[in-house]
């Protein structure tokens, strides 16, 4: 092997030393710059959920006081009994305004005796 020939593959293992370095840092780089958008990441989404806590927790008893599929069902049929009542108190009331105006007719056609 000559001095040229050396100097070849030295210049050649050079070469390709300079950029396996210049890959090595552009993917370190590239990882720091990552590492440092995920650290910023988590803070802000610390800050923003801090008090996630204490929101589901009101939310968990409040919905614990809320009424039940069953008080709703007690509830329409207490809704439905009144209905029922006020339905019949309104026959009842058609019916006695049908008497009184009879008992009126009456009254007007032959007098009061």
């Amino acid at each position: 092997m000559s001095r040229d020939d050396i100097l070849l593959y030295m210049g050649i293992a050079n070469f390709l030393l300079t950029w396996g370095v210049a890959l090595y840092m552009y993917l370190a780089n590239k990882n720091k710059a990552t590492n440092e958008r995920i650290g910023q990441l988590e803070k802000s989404i610390a800050v923003d959920t801090k008090d996630h806590d204490q929101r589901i927790t009101t939310l968990e008893s409040t919905a614990k006081s809320a009424p039940s599929h069953n008080d709703l069902a007690k509830v329409y049929e207490s809704l439905n009994a009144l209905a029922g009542t006020v339905n019949q108190l309104v026959g009842e009331n058609r019916g006695q305004s049908d008497t009184l105006k009879l008992i009126l007719n009456q009254i007007t056609e032959k007098g009061m005796r």
